[in-house]
């Protein structure tokens, strides 16, 4: 088997690299094109001793060419040994010289010519049939016609007829034609060689259907596929009786796909499964097996799947007439769409404090975009255009299988503020949860939705004495106080040193809300009580001291220390410690103004960090042109930050290029 690619005449490209394929089967040429290769118009030109042929869709099925788009989108090209402009040379050696014709949306036009070569690999039987895609040929090996000629028939055509008959009808019924009156009907029959080769379409006016099969002098097994649970099943007659004349003797089956037989272990190995059943071949294809394609859709609102394989079938037999018949049919099998049972698993392990849940299985053209969790809270949520983000409430893995088909794996804590449980009383609380996912297929660009409910039941201890707790939110810190169920409230908070009242809870803005059991404050970043350990351009670490203590003899309970991290665009805090920290941005003027430049009253004040839109400032209230007033029983401190403009010429009048900033 020798295969030439040559180079494009036309125009090179370093695109072609990859892009082209070809091979020998065993009685045909294939080339493949990849799909992210082909223009917005394409066509195959077959050059002879004549010169060029433009292959049209009626020439294609007369002289043995198939061209199709296969599930992956790659341009698929076959064309048999015995089609119109092969040259055969030596009875075993093919050639064939195909030009693709590649037209961009640009109009760029390229061409790529093909000198496609390929050596008989078995020999040739006295009989063989091909149910091709679009066509179905049948050659058989005949004896020395006695006459030469230059005819394209290869004999003179007037000695020669051709009879139509069907097994269903009586001789005297058989249909006489001449080779020209054949031709007119759309029949192609070639006298060329060793071999008699008729071809023909399959809606040919003598050619009619028994039992799903269309047949001519060829016979055809049928396109539909079933879909038994997730397998694609195909059946096919195991004798089909219109070919077989006297007694039947199997010569056995082969199976493969892309138009390559595979070996008994490939056949194991991709899990296919070949049976007889009643009188028919079946032939049984995982989803997901090497060689099928997996497809996604959506049927009435729920995830469906087809399976799809470019299947090759041959048949081979001898019988009291033909000493040996092989029987070839190339097939695109595709299933409907099947609407599949999602699995939605609960996988918690409450010991180690996380809750997950996994989804599947979907195909490779499934993409998961959204999720949201609502768990008593706000919601929980997932999406994808923020999956590198620190700050997601939810971590999502994506689960490989062996099949090709994937599922999603969602976690997160139990602990999370977003997650209220139940208490139910017993020593028990649930977590409601309802999940909704949303996915998108690539393939079509459908978008469909899965919804899902888990009540999750967690055995605990009702504390005997109080526990303090702390979570964060985006702007404020939460603190947690476990008290247990008891009829009055016997303990009390100190934020610092202050008692938690109603005075300090309206002053700082705080929201206080009380449970069965759990008693939560939310103290706002800004408020009093709440301590800056570190303050820079990449956020504010803030935290608070917490105690609670027994009413009535002060004892302390529990003590909380804890902090959270805040992101911050601006900022202004004044620390107990006689210090203002201010974070200004000052891309709000047009044109922006650089943060560098930028100063307070006293222009030695410059900010200890910068970035590229904002500026920190850290200084005492008794530096940097800082002035006190009063208002009331306050002292209010004021400063001032402004920007040092750049003039462009001490003349009058003064022209600067800096917006003014203050």
């Amino acid at each position: 088997m020798i295969l030439l690619l040559v180079s494009p005449v036309c125009e090179s490209s370093s695109e072609q690299t990859g892009s082209f394929q070809t091979k020998c089967l065993e009685r045909h040429f294939w080339l493949s094109v990849k799909s992210n290769f082909l223009g917005s118009k394409i066509r195959f030109d077959l050059e002879d001793e004549y010169g060029l042929h433009f292959l049209s869709d009626e020439e294609a099925t007369l002289c043995g060419y198939t061209v199709l788009v296969n599930d992956v989108g790659d341009l698929v090209f076959r064309a048999s040994f015995l089609g119109c402009h092969v040259l055969n040379q030596k009875g075993s050696d093919y050639h064939l010289r195909v030009w693709f014709v590649n037209e961009q949306v640009d109009g760029t036009v390229a061409a790529y010519p093909f000198q496609l070569h390929c050596s008989l690999q078995e020999r040739w039987s006295t009989r063989e049939i091909v149910c091709e895609e679009n066509y179905m040929e049948v050659s058989i090996q005949r004896p020395v016609l006695p006459t030469q000629s230059n005819n394209e028939m290869g004999a003179d055509a007037a000695e020669v007829v051709v009879m139509f008959h069907r097994a269903d009808q009586p001789p005297a019924e058989v249909r006489v034609l001449s080779l020209t009156e054949a031709a007119a009907l759309g029949y192609y029959i070639s006298l060329r060689g060793s071999r008699l080769t008729l071809r023909c379409h399959y809606s040919s006016p003598l050619s009619y259907f028994v039992k799903y099969i269309s047949f001519l002098s060829p016979v055809s097994p049928p396109d539909e596929a079933a879909a038994d649970e997730s397998d694609l099943l195909w059946t096919v007659p195991y004798i089909i009786s219109p070919l077989v004349h006297g007694q039947f003797r199997d010569r056995g089956v082969r199976v493969g796909v892309n138009g390559e037989a595979l070996s008994e272990s490939d056949i194991q190995k991709r899990e296919y499964k070949i049976g007889l059943q009643d009188g028919r071949v079946e032939i049984r294809i995982p989803a997901g097996a090497q060689g099928g394609h997996v497809e996604s859709g959506v049927v009435r609102g729920q995830y469906s799947q087809s399976v799809s394989v470019d299947l090759f079938f041959k048949s081979q037999w001898e019988d009291e007439r033909w000493p040996l018949t092989q029987h070839r049919s190339f097939r695109h099998l595709k299933t409907p769409l099947m609407p599949q049972t999602l699995v939605f698993t609960h996988n918690s392990v409450p010991s180690k404090g996380f809750f997950s849940v996994t989804l599947g299985s979907f195909a490779p053209d499934v993409s998961l975009q959204t999720v949201t969790v609502e768990g008593g809270g706000d919601l929980l949520l997932w999406t994808q255009s923020r999956q590198t983000q620190r700050e997601m409430d939810l971590s999502l893995s994506k689960l490989s299988h062996p099949n090709g088909s994937h599922s999603y794996l969602l976690r997160f804590p139990l602990s999370h503020p977003k997650i209220i449980p139940e208490y139910i009383g017993g020593g028990k609380k649930i977590y409601s949860l309802a999940f909704t996912f949303i996915l998108f297929i690539s393939s079509n660009g459908e978008v469909f939705y899965h919804q899902a409910t888990i009540e999750h039941n967690v055995e605990y201890t009702a504390p005997g004495s109080p526990r303090l707790e702390g979570k964060c939110t985006e702007s404020s810190l939460l603190v947690l106080l476990h008290h247990g169920v008891q009829t009055d409230l016997q303990w009390e908070l100190f934020l610092g040193a202050r008692r938690l009242d109603w005075e300090l809870v309206m002053m700082g803005g705080f929201i206080v809300e009380v449970d069965e059991g759990l008693f939560t404050v939310e103290i706002p970043l800004h408020s009093p009580g709440m301590n800056y350990k570190e303050l820079t351009l990449q956020g504010v670490v803030a935290g608070v001291e917490v105690t609670v203590v027994e009413a009535k003899s002060l004892k302390v309970q529990d003590r909380l220390v804890y902090k959270c991290t805040f992101p911050g665009r601006e900022l202004l805090v004044c620390l107990p410690e006689g210090r203002m920290v201010a974070v200004v941005d000052t891309t709000h003027t047009i044109p922006p103004t650089q943060p560098n430049r930028t100063t307070l009253l006293d222009p030695s004040c410059v900010p200890m960090e910068t970035d590229s839109a904002r500026a920190l400032f850290n200084f005492s209230l008794n530096s940097c042109g800082t002035t006190v007033t009063t208002e009331g029983n306050f002292l209010v401190y004021e400063n001032q930050i402004s920007y040092l403009q750049d003039f462009l010429s001490l003349d009058d009048p003064v022209i600067h290029r800096d917006s003014p900033y203050r």
